[in-house]
């Protein structure tokens, strides 16, 4: 699924209002090297509805057609995850994180590599059922799609 310019520009800037900022992505010499932190609800990143939720830190990238990519994940939630492209072929799974007896989780680290093949704005979502202790809020319908931006979904931004 495309996206046009305003409503990616409307959704860069709620990102914004949460207060999130992207980490800076470190170039490869073989390609692009991301970095991504997937939080649970335990840490009580709140979405609009006052409410913790799962989130994804950063939620959007930006990667360059033709070139390889290594996306590295860390999961601090007990559950798994995936960022799904259907326009990049892309169903990547993030491990579960490790829940101890405390309920505390050990992050679990999963990397992916793969070479967008085609410019454009792609979103993301996570197609494995998620966030069921504060309503699945998170997993509702977004701007785009199944998964709220900012939260269990996002954008590649492929030039």
């Amino acid at each position: 699924m495309n996206v046009s310019r305003s409503a990616f520009a409307a959704l860069a800037g709620s990102f914004i209002t949460l207060g999130i900022v992207q980490r800076k992505s470190v170039a490869a010499a073989s390609g692009t090297q991301l970095n991504a932190v997937m939080y649970g609800s335990k840490l009580g990143i709140k979405g609009p509805d006052g409410l913790p939720h799962d989130i994804m830190i950063p939620s959007n990238f930006v990667l360059k057609v033709g070139k390889p990519v290594t996306l590295t994940v860390e999961n601090y939630d007990e559950g798994p995850h995936s960022i799904t492209v259907p326009d990049l072929n892309l169903n990547l799974v993030l491990k579960a994180g490790k829940e101890q007896a405390d309920k505390s989780v050990i992050p679990v680290t999963t990397t992916f590599n793969f070479t967008p093949s085609k410019k454009g704005v792609f979103r993301w979502f996570c197609a494995l059922p998620c966030d069921e202790k504060h309503g699945a809020w998170d997993m509702k319908a977004g701007y785009g799609g199944p998964g709220q931006e900012g939260f269990m979904a996002g954008y590649f931004v492929v030039r």
